[in-house]
């Protein structure tokens, strides 16, 4: 799915969905939806590596890949479930 932002005559913003995603997929209950999202929160959490604690010092680049490696290591852990 694309989400495109388009400008309209008077500079505003509208927003158009791409592609192809069944919209009778939404929860309309509000709490299946609200279940269905903790579930998911507690997935995620499960997957997030521990983040050192304390104070760190370093480079942007330097945390940049500290960032790529933890987002890798999360897809690892929630592709193996």
């Amino acid at each position: 799915m694309k989400v495109e932002y388009l400008r309209t005559c008077n500079n505003s913003t509208m927003t158009r969905i791409v592609g192809r995603q069944n919209r009778s997929e939404f929860i309309l209950d509000p709490v299946e939806a609200w279940h269905r999202g903790r579930r998911l929160d507690r997935m995620l959490a499960r997957a997030q590596a521990a983040r050192p604690r304390g104070v760190s010092r370093g480079t942007h680049a330097a945390f940049e890949r500290l960032d790529a490696a933890r987002r890798v290591e999360a897809a690892r852990r929630l592709n193996r479930v």
